[in-house]
C-alpha cells in the first residue's frame, strides 16, 4: 500500500495547487484583456491576490508562467483527442479528432481566445507546446497514413496538415470573434468535410488509377 498523506501535508498539497490555478486563471484573464506585452507580475499579483515572491516562488519568470498556462490547458485537449476511439480509416480518425478540437473550444472557449492571439518566442519564432505538438502529431500520423495508401491528394503531407489546422482555427476564431453572428449550426462539419474532400481522394485500384468505392 501506498503512504497515506497526512493532513497536514493534504493541505499543503491542496493550497499550492489553489495558488498555481488561482494565478494561472489571472493570467489567462489579463492575456485576453490586454494581450501579452501588457502582462506584468505586478498586474497579475494585484488581479490574483498573491504577492509577486509567491509567484516566482511557482513560476521561474513571465514566460514561465505563460508556458505554463499553455502546457496546462492544451493538456486538456490533448486529453480529449486520445479519448477518440480509433477505427481502422485514418479519414474516420481525422474527422473524429477534428470535432473533438471543436467540442473543446466550444468548453473552453476564453482560453481558445488567448491561444488563438498566439505566443510566440523569445527568438521571434513559434513557441513549442509540447501537448499541442503532440495533437499535431497525432493528425499527421493519420494523414501520413492516407498518404501511404495513395490517397492523399497532395505528397506534401506539412502542407495537408496545415490546412486542415487552418481551417480549424479559422472558423473557431470566426465563431469565437463574433458570437453574435448567425453562423449556421452546420458550419463546423460542412467546413471539415469540404477540406477532407479537398485533401482525400479514392484509394487507387489495381490499374493504379483511383477505384470508384
Amino acid at each position: 500500500m501506498e503512504p497515506q498523506l497526512q493532513p497536514a501535508a493534504v493541505r499543503r498539497n491542496r493550497q499550492r495547487e489553489e495558488a498555481r490555478r488561482a494565478i494561472l486563471d489571472a493570467t489567462e484573464a489579463i492575456l485576453l484583456e490586454d494581450g501579452e506585452e501588457l502582462l506584468s507580475i505586478r498586474k497579475l499579483a494585484l488581479r490574483c491576490g498573491y504577492t509577486a515572491p509567491t509567484i516566482y516562488h511557482y513560476f521561474r519568470d513571465k514566460d514561465g508562467l505563460i508556458d505554463s498556462l499553455l502546457e496546462e490547458r492544451f493538456s486538456r485537449l490533448l486529453q480529449r483527442m486520445r479519448r477518440v476511439q480509433l477505427g481502422a480509416d485514418p479519414i474516420t480518425n481525422v474527422r473524429e479528432y477534428a470535432r473533438a478540437m471543436f467540442r473543446f473550444a466550444a468548453a473552453n472557449q476564453t482560453f481558445y481566445r488567448v491561444m488563438i492571439r498566439g505566443r510566440g518566442s523569445n527568438d521571434g519564432g513559434e513557441r513549442k507546446v509540447r501537448p499541442a505538438e503532440e495533437a499535431r502529431e497525432m493528425l499527421a500520423g493519420q494523414l501520413q497514413t492516407l498518404a501511404n495508401e495513395g490517397r492523399l491528394w497532395t505528397d506534401d503531407v506539412d502542407a495537408a496538415l496545415q490546412s486542415l489546422w487552418a481551417m480549424v482555427h479559422g472558423v473557431l476564431a470566426l465563431r469565437l470573434g463574433n458570437p453574435k453572428y448567425a453562423w449556421s449550426k452546420n458550419l463546423t462539419e460542412v467546413a471539415l468535410e469540404t477540406v477532407l474532400r479537398g485533401l482525400v481522394r479514392a484509394a487507387p485500384g489495381r490499374n493504379g488509377k483511383g477505384s470508384s468505392s
